[in-house]
């Protein structure tokens, strides 16, 4: 069996620089674009923001934290969207503070709807009846590890120049949470 270290070399090797779609930086802000496959999409997402987070000295909980909801937001891309797949990180000071998957669907299909309700349901205490019970859980999963800084919108896809959405989170130790 293989180390959990041995299989994100596994993942990494030979991925991490072939992936890179774009790289920009403008006023101390820099967004980092990777290509996910379409294969083993979560997988990839997770060893791309694990390498991403630990690079910056992101305590190592905030990590596992960070891996699960991106890989909750991979999976669901492949689950309920069409590819291309992307993963965005947005660094400002050198420091990861953003991160978004990417995919060629263009219908939200209710995210956003689905986070309002998260957050509704927090803010005023609700019960849990009134928080979505047939879908959404990976949702709720990224909302309550992201402190509900979590969004679901229209974007890009970079690498196919078309429109797509993204569903995205702030990360572990970016001040904000």
């Amino acid at each position: 069996m293989t180390e959990p270290h041995e299989q994100e070399q596994e993942v990494l090797s030979g991925q991490a620089e072939d992936t890179l779609i774009e790289q920009t930086e403008l006023a101390g802000f820099h967004l980092e674009i990777r290509d996910l496959p379409e294969e083993r999409t979560a997988r990839h997402a997770r060893a791309l923001l694990r390498e991403t987070l630990r690079n910056a000295g992101v305590h190592e909980n905030d990590v596992d934290d960070a891996e699960l909801a991106v890989g909750e937001l991979a999976a669901n891309a492949v689950s309920y969207a069409c590819g291309p797949y992307e993963i965005r990180f947005v660094l400002v000071g050198g420091r990861p503070v953003w991160c978004e998957v990417v995919d060629g669907g263009t219908d939200l299909a209710g995210i956003p709807e689905i986070f309002e309700k998260l957050q509704e349901a927090e803010t005023a205490e609700c019960v849990s009846a009134e928080v979505p019970q047939d879908s959404g859980h990976g949702l709720a999963i990224v909302h309550r590890l992201s402190g509900g800084l979590c969004k679901a919108y229209p974007t890009v896809v970079s690498s196919a120049r078309r429109p797509g959405k993204a569903v995205a989170f702030a990360l572990p130790g970016n001040g904000l949470l």
